[in-house]
Protein backbone atom coordinates (compact mmCIF):
# COMPACT_ATOMS: atom_id res chain seq x y z
CA UNK A 1 0.00 0.00 0.00
CA UNK A 2 1.66 3.23 -1.10
CA UNK A 3 -0.95 5.48 -2.70
CA UNK A 4 -1.68 7.65 0.36
CA UNK A 5 1.12 10.21 0.76
CA UNK A 6 1.71 13.18 3.03
CA UNK A 7 3.51 16.35 1.85
CA UNK A 8 7.27 15.93 1.46
CA UNK A 9 9.24 16.48 4.64
CA UNK A 10 12.79 15.82 5.83
CA UNK A 11 13.76 12.88 8.04
CA UNK A 12 16.83 13.56 10.20
CA UNK A 13 18.93 10.77 11.72
CA UNK A 14 20.51 11.48 15.12
CA UNK A 15 23.04 9.00 16.46
CA UNK A 16 24.32 8.38 19.96
CA UNK A 17 25.89 5.47 21.80
CA UNK A 18 22.58 3.91 22.88
CA UNK A 19 20.15 4.40 20.03
CA UNK A 20 19.31 6.19 16.82
CA UNK A 21 16.61 8.86 16.99
CA UNK A 22 14.68 10.07 13.95
CA UNK A 23 12.92 13.44 13.73
CA UNK A 24 10.51 14.50 11.00
CA UNK A 25 10.43 18.14 9.86
CA UNK A 26 8.67 20.35 7.38
CA UNK A 27 11.18 22.03 5.07
CA UNK A 28 10.63 25.37 6.81
CA UNK A 29 10.78 23.82 10.31
CA UNK A 30 14.44 22.82 10.53
CA UNK A 31 15.96 23.65 13.95
CA UNK A 32 18.72 26.11 13.07
CA UNK A 33 21.30 27.67 15.36
CA UNK A 34 20.17 31.09 14.06
CA UNK A 35 16.66 30.33 15.36
CA UNK A 36 17.32 29.06 18.92
CA UNK A 37 13.65 29.19 19.92
CA UNK A 38 12.58 26.72 17.25
CA UNK A 39 14.47 23.62 18.47
CA UNK A 40 12.70 20.25 18.49
CA UNK A 41 9.58 21.32 20.40
CA UNK A 42 6.48 19.90 18.72
CA UNK A 43 8.50 17.86 16.21
CA UNK A 44 7.55 14.21 15.57
CA UNK A 45 10.30 12.10 17.11
CA UNK A 46 10.62 8.32 16.92
CA UNK A 47 13.06 5.73 18.16
CA UNK A 48 13.29 2.12 17.03
CA UNK A 49 12.28 -0.56 19.53
CA UNK A 50 15.01 -2.79 18.07
CA UNK A 51 18.72 -2.05 18.58
CA UNK A 52 18.98 0.47 15.77
CA UNK A 53 22.63 1.38 16.48
CA UNK A 54 23.58 -2.04 15.08
CA UNK A 55 21.98 -1.12 11.75
CA UNK A 56 23.23 1.11 8.96
CA UNK A 57 20.92 2.77 6.44
CA UNK A 58 20.91 1.19 2.99
CA UNK A 59 18.32 3.50 1.46
CA UNK A 60 14.87 5.04 1.65
CA UNK A 61 11.83 5.08 -0.63
CA UNK A 62 8.30 6.45 -0.15
CA UNK A 63 8.67 6.78 3.62
CA UNK A 64 10.22 3.34 4.18
CA UNK A 65 13.85 3.04 5.30
CA UNK A 66 15.90 -0.11 4.78
CA UNK A 67 18.44 -0.92 7.51
CA UNK A 68 21.24 -3.49 7.47
CA UNK A 69 23.15 -5.13 10.33
CA UNK A 70 25.87 -7.77 10.01
CA UNK A 71 23.39 -10.45 8.96
CA UNK A 72 19.92 -8.87 8.89
CA UNK A 73 17.82 -6.54 6.77
CA UNK A 74 14.81 -4.64 8.09
CA UNK A 75 12.29 -2.48 6.26
CA UNK A 76 11.04 0.24 8.59
CA UNK A 77 8.31 2.84 8.17
CA UNK A 78 8.81 5.33 11.03
CA UNK A 79 5.71 7.39 10.21
CA UNK A 80 3.37 4.50 11.08
CA UNK A 81 5.90 2.71 13.34
CA UNK A 82 5.96 -0.59 11.45
CA UNK A 83 8.81 -2.90 10.41
CA UNK A 84 9.27 -5.98 8.24
CA UNK A 85 12.05 -8.50 8.89
CA UNK A 86 13.46 -9.51 5.52
CA UNK A 87 14.44 -13.20 5.21
CA UNK A 88 18.12 -13.78 4.63
CA UNK A 89 19.27 -14.17 1.06
CA UNK A 90 20.83 -17.66 1.01
CA UNK A 91 23.70 -16.97 -1.31
CA UNK A 92 25.98 -20.03 -1.86
CA UNK A 93 28.96 -17.73 -2.48
CA UNK A 94 28.67 -16.38 1.10
CA UNK A 95 27.82 -19.25 3.49
CA UNK A 96 28.65 -17.16 6.59
CA UNK A 97 26.04 -14.38 7.07
CA UNK A 98 28.43 -12.15 9.03
CA UNK A 99 30.58 -11.76 5.88
CA UNK A 100 27.70 -10.26 3.90
CA UNK A 101 28.95 -6.67 4.15
CA UNK A 102 32.37 -7.65 2.80
CA UNK A 103 31.11 -9.11 -0.47
CA UNK A 104 27.90 -7.32 -1.42
CA UNK A 105 25.89 -4.10 -1.25
CA UNK A 106 22.14 -3.51 -1.23
CA UNK A 107 19.69 -1.07 -2.76
CA UNK A 108 15.98 -0.44 -2.23
CA UNK A 109 13.25 1.11 -4.34
CA UNK A 110 9.79 0.94 -5.86
CA UNK A 111 9.07 -0.69 -9.23
CA UNK A 112 6.02 1.03 -10.81
CA UNK A 113 5.62 -1.71 -13.43
CA UNK A 114 5.08 -4.55 -10.94
CA UNK A 115 3.67 -2.14 -8.31
CA UNK A 116 6.08 -3.59 -5.76
CA UNK A 117 8.98 -2.62 -3.53
CA UNK A 118 12.25 -4.44 -4.22
CA UNK A 119 15.62 -4.98 -2.52
CA UNK A 120 18.65 -5.59 -4.74
CA UNK A 121 21.75 -7.44 -3.59
CA UNK A 122 24.79 -6.62 -5.77
CA UNK A 123 27.66 -9.10 -5.50
CA UNK A 124 31.37 -8.38 -5.89
CA UNK A 125 31.86 -11.89 -7.33
CA UNK A 126 30.60 -13.73 -10.41
CA UNK A 127 27.10 -14.77 -9.45
CA UNK A 128 25.47 -14.00 -6.13
CA UNK A 129 23.27 -11.04 -7.16
CA UNK A 130 19.61 -11.29 -6.12
CA UNK A 131 16.33 -9.33 -6.05
CA UNK A 132 13.81 -9.54 -3.21
CA UNK A 133 10.16 -8.71 -3.98
CA UNK A 134 8.24 -7.49 -0.93
CA UNK A 135 4.86 -8.71 -2.24
CA UNK A 136 5.97 -12.33 -2.59
CA UNK A 137 8.55 -12.28 0.20
CA UNK A 138 11.07 -14.20 -1.91
CA UNK A 139 14.56 -13.73 -3.36
CA UNK A 140 15.39 -14.59 -6.97
CA UNK A 141 18.87 -14.74 -8.51
CA UNK A 142 19.75 -12.36 -11.33
CA UNK A 143 22.77 -11.90 -13.59
CA UNK A 144 25.56 -10.02 -11.81
CA UNK A 145 27.06 -6.87 -13.35
CA UNK A 146 29.82 -7.27 -15.94
CA UNK A 147 32.63 -6.63 -15.53
CA UNK A 148 32.47 -7.68 -11.87
CA UNK A 149 32.79 -4.65 -9.61
CA UNK A 150 35.68 -4.46 -7.15
CA UNK A 151 34.20 -2.05 -4.60
CA UNK A 152 31.17 0.12 -4.00
CA UNK A 153 32.22 3.52 -2.66
CA UNK A 154 30.22 4.41 0.44
CA UNK A 155 30.56 5.84 3.92
CA UNK A 156 31.16 3.68 6.97
CA UNK A 157 27.70 4.20 8.43
CA UNK A 158 25.66 5.00 5.30
CA UNK A 159 25.68 2.27 2.66
CA UNK A 160 23.11 3.94 0.48
CA UNK A 161 22.25 3.36 -3.15
CA UNK A 162 20.71 6.40 -4.83
CA UNK A 163 17.24 5.87 -6.29
CA UNK A 164 15.98 7.94 -9.21
CA UNK A 165 13.19 7.11 -11.70
CA UNK A 166 12.98 3.45 -10.57
CA UNK A 167 16.72 3.00 -11.16
CA UNK A 168 19.29 2.38 -8.40
CA UNK A 169 22.78 3.90 -8.63
CA UNK A 170 26.05 3.01 -6.90
CA UNK A 171 29.46 4.67 -7.18
CA UNK A 172 31.92 1.82 -7.96
CA UNK A 173 35.34 1.03 -9.32
CA UNK A 174 36.82 -2.03 -11.06
CA UNK A 175 40.29 -3.42 -10.36
CA UNK A 176 42.09 -3.56 -13.72
CA UNK A 177 45.66 -4.85 -14.02
CA UNK A 178 47.49 -4.17 -17.28
CA UNK A 179 49.87 -7.12 -17.71
CA UNK A 180 51.85 -5.37 -20.46
CA UNK A 181 52.62 -2.16 -18.56
CA UNK A 182 52.18 -3.80 -15.12
CA UNK A 183 50.05 -0.83 -14.07
CA UNK A 184 47.00 -1.04 -11.84
CA UNK A 185 44.03 0.96 -13.06
CA UNK A 186 41.02 1.72 -10.91
CA UNK A 187 38.40 3.15 -13.28
CA UNK A 188 35.45 4.73 -11.50
CA UNK A 189 31.93 4.73 -12.89
CA UNK A 190 28.30 4.66 -11.78
CA UNK A 191 26.62 1.25 -11.73
CA UNK A 192 22.87 1.32 -12.43
CA UNK A 193 20.10 -1.23 -11.90
CA UNK A 194 16.63 -0.94 -13.43
CA UNK A 195 14.07 -2.21 -10.91
CA UNK A 196 11.59 -3.12 -13.68
CA UNK A 197 13.86 -4.90 -16.19
CA UNK A 198 16.44 -6.24 -13.67
CA UNK A 199 19.25 -5.10 -15.97
CA UNK A 200 22.53 -3.51 -14.84
CA UNK A 201 24.05 -0.60 -16.73
CA UNK A 202 26.87 1.96 -16.57
CA UNK A 203 26.99 5.76 -16.49
CA UNK A 204 30.45 7.32 -17.06
CA UNK A 205 31.87 10.07 -14.90
CA UNK A 206 31.87 13.69 -16.10
CA UNK A 207 34.94 14.30 -18.23
CA UNK A 208 36.70 17.16 -16.37
CA UNK A 209 37.09 15.46 -12.98
CA UNK A 210 40.82 14.74 -13.00
CA UNK A 211 41.39 17.29 -10.23
CA UNK A 212 38.27 16.44 -8.23
CA UNK A 213 37.73 14.14 -5.29
CA UNK A 214 34.28 12.63 -5.72
CA UNK A 215 32.38 12.47 -2.47
CA UNK A 216 28.85 11.33 -3.12
CA UNK A 217 25.99 10.44 -5.45
CA UNK A 218 22.65 12.06 -4.71
CA UNK A 219 19.56 13.45 -6.45
CA UNK A 220 19.27 17.15 -7.21
CA UNK A 221 16.73 19.18 -9.20
CA UNK A 222 14.87 15.93 -9.94
CA UNK A 223 17.98 14.40 -11.54
CA UNK A 224 20.80 12.06 -10.61
CA UNK A 225 23.67 14.20 -9.28
CA UNK A 226 27.34 13.86 -8.44
CA UNK A 227 28.96 15.98 -5.72
CA UNK A 228 32.70 16.49 -6.19
CA UNK A 229 35.36 18.54 -4.42
CA UNK A 230 37.75 20.35 -6.76
CA UNK A 231 41.18 20.44 -5.13
CA UNK A 232 42.51 23.11 -7.52
CA UNK A 233 40.00 25.76 -6.45
CA UNK A 234 38.99 24.48 -2.99
CA UNK A 235 35.32 24.25 -3.86
CA UNK A 236 32.55 21.68 -4.15
CA UNK A 237 30.68 21.30 -7.42
CA UNK A 238 27.33 19.64 -8.14
CA UNK A 239 26.86 17.90 -11.48
CA UNK A 240 23.51 16.59 -12.78
CA UNK A 241 22.86 13.83 -15.33
CA UNK A 242 20.22 14.84 -17.88
CA UNK A 243 19.60 13.64 -21.44
CA UNK A 244 22.55 11.22 -21.23
CA UNK A 245 25.09 13.94 -20.41
CA UNK A 246 26.51 15.76 -17.39
CA UNK A 247 26.23 19.47 -16.66
CA UNK A 248 27.62 21.41 -13.72
CA UNK A 249 24.82 23.36 -11.99
CA UNK A 250 26.39 24.62 -8.77
CA UNK A 251 29.73 25.85 -7.52
CA UNK A 252 28.92 25.96 -3.84
CA UNK A 253 31.67 28.27 -2.66
CA UNK A 254 32.10 26.37 0.61
CA UNK A 255 35.90 26.37 0.47
CA UNK A 256 37.72 23.39 1.95
CA UNK A 257 34.60 22.09 3.72
CA UNK A 258 33.79 18.67 2.16
CA UNK A 259 30.12 18.19 1.26
CA UNK A 260 28.67 14.67 1.43
CA UNK A 261 25.10 15.37 0.39
CA UNK A 262 22.80 18.16 -0.81
CA UNK A 263 19.06 18.71 -1.04
CA UNK A 264 17.50 21.72 -2.72
CA UNK A 265 14.67 22.91 -0.50
CA UNK A 266 11.33 23.80 -2.04
CA UNK A 267 11.02 27.11 -3.96
CA UNK A 268 9.18 28.68 -1.02
CA UNK A 269 12.51 28.46 0.85
CA UNK A 270 14.27 30.77 -1.66
CA UNK A 271 16.28 27.98 -3.25
CA UNK A 272 18.28 27.24 -0.09
CA UNK A 273 20.26 23.99 0.08
CA UNK A 274 20.41 21.49 2.93
CA UNK A 275 23.99 20.19 3.09
CA UNK A 276 25.61 17.35 5.00
CA UNK A 277 29.24 18.20 5.69
CA UNK A 278 32.29 16.44 7.06
CA UNK A 279 33.05 17.77 10.52
CA UNK A 280 30.42 20.53 10.69
CA UNK A 281 27.17 18.55 10.62
CA UNK A 282 24.04 19.52 8.68
CA UNK A 283 23.73 23.06 7.42
CA UNK A 284 21.22 25.18 5.51
CA UNK A 285 23.06 27.15 2.83
CA UNK A 286 22.04 30.29 0.96
CA UNK A 287 23.77 30.00 -2.45
CA UNK A 288 23.31 33.73 -3.13
CA UNK A 289 24.89 35.10 0.04
CA UNK A 290 26.90 31.91 0.78
CA UNK A 291 25.76 32.12 4.40
CA UNK A 292 25.47 28.77 6.21
CA UNK A 293 23.34 28.04 9.29
CA UNK A 294 23.93 24.85 11.24
CA UNK A 295 21.08 22.46 12.10
CA UNK A 296 21.33 21.91 15.86
CA UNK A 297 21.70 18.44 17.40
CA UNK A 298 18.76 16.72 19.07
CA UNK A 299 20.50 16.78 22.45
CA UNK A 300 23.96 17.05 24.03
CA UNK A 301 24.73 13.31 23.57
CA UNK A 302 23.77 12.92 19.90
CA UNK A 303 25.03 14.02 16.52
CA UNK A 304 23.27 14.51 13.21
CA UNK A 305 24.59 12.07 10.62
CA UNK A 306 22.19 12.10 7.65
CA UNK A 307 18.88 13.21 6.15
CA UNK A 308 16.36 11.89 3.62
CA UNK A 309 13.55 13.57 1.71
CA UNK A 310 10.55 11.86 3.28
CA UNK A 311 6.95 11.29 2.21
CA UNK A 312 4.78 9.55 4.80
CA UNK A 313 2.88 6.52 3.42
CA UNK A 314 1.01 3.48 4.74
CA UNK A 315 3.57 1.02 3.35
CA UNK A 316 3.99 -2.03 5.67
CA UNK A 317 0.64 -1.38 7.36
CA UNK A 318 -0.78 -4.71 6.18
CA UNK A 319 2.38 -6.85 6.32
CA UNK A 320 4.64 -5.37 8.99
CA UNK A 321 4.68 -5.41 12.78
CA UNK A 322 4.94 -2.74 15.45
CA UNK A 323 8.52 -1.51 15.58
CA UNK A 324 9.10 1.87 17.25
CA UNK A 325 7.90 4.23 19.89
CA UNK A 326 7.13 7.92 19.76
CA UNK A 327 9.14 10.04 22.18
Amino acid sequence: MHTFQSPQKILLLHQNSNNNVYTLHGQDELPLCLCPNRGYIGITTTKASFSSTAFGAVGSCNGTVILQSENRLILWNPSIRRKLNVPRCKCPQIPIPEYERLFARFGFGFDPISDDYKIVRVSYAEGGSFVYAVKTGTWCEIASPKPPISLVIDEAYLRTAVLHSAVLHWLVFVYDYDTKSQNINLPYYILTFNLSTHVFGIIPFPGPLSHCVTTRLTTFQDSLALISYNVDVDDTWIWVWRDASWSMVFKLGTGELPIMGALQLQPTNNGYLLLITVGEGLQVYNPTTRVRSRVVNFDATSRLVFFWPFVGTLHLLDIGEFACEQI
